[in-house]
């Protein structure tokens, strides 16, 4: 069920100690030409955003260690250098997120949908059935190919770890391409 939130109605109830959003629109505040929503350096840590709107979320330097993201949509959100240990984002739509430098460490990323999204320099763990269409992973790390051309993962003009680019469409392998 959804429900709409202010940034400051949410930082606040965090702060008092409510760590269940589930399903929270967070309500995007006018700024400089284009609606957003400010949680930049937000320490967020066990929240539970379970679908949640935080669609274009300002969220560079966010602690979102152990948070609940299941299915929750993230839409052209910014999670440069953001911390996301051992959460929950499975089902999570990323499309068109950037996630330079975030540390994803031990994190659930099955099911996700990584349109566009920007992965430069972050630290991953495996994933399955994701849509990786125009995904860039340059930089990131470990930088293991058979993580994004295994788990029945879509794979379409999407930049690998060291540049190279897989033009695909390939669906749950890369066998027919030199590694």
């Amino acid at each position: 069920m959804a429900w709409e939130i202010t940034t400051e109605e949410l930082l606040k109830k965090y702060t008092s100690g409510k760590r269940n959003f589930a399903g929270a629109v967070v309500i995007r505040e006018r700024g400089y030409g284009r609606n957003y929503i400010d949680l930049k350096g937000a320490v967020l840590r066990d929240i539970n955003l379970r679908g949640a709107d935080l669609s274009f979320a300002d969220l560079r330097g966010a602690d979102l260690s152990k948070a609940d993201l299941f299915s929750a949509s993230l839409i052209e959100a910014r999670l440069d250098n953001a911390i996301i240990r051992d959460a929950n984002l499975e089902c999570v739509n990323l499309c068109g997120c950037n996630l330079t430098n975030a540390d994803l460490t031990g994190s659930i990323l099955y099911y996700i949908n990584a349109i566009g999204a920007v992965f430069r320099g972050a630290i991953l763990t495996p994933f399955e059935h994701a849509v990786l269409i125009k995904a860039d992973f340059r930089g990131a790390g470990p930088a293991r190919c058979n993580w994004i051309c295994s788990g029945m993962n879509v794979i379409w003009d999407t930049i690998m770890f060291d540049g190279t680019v897989l033009h695909g469409a390939y669906f749950g392998n890369c066998d027919s391409i030199s590694k």
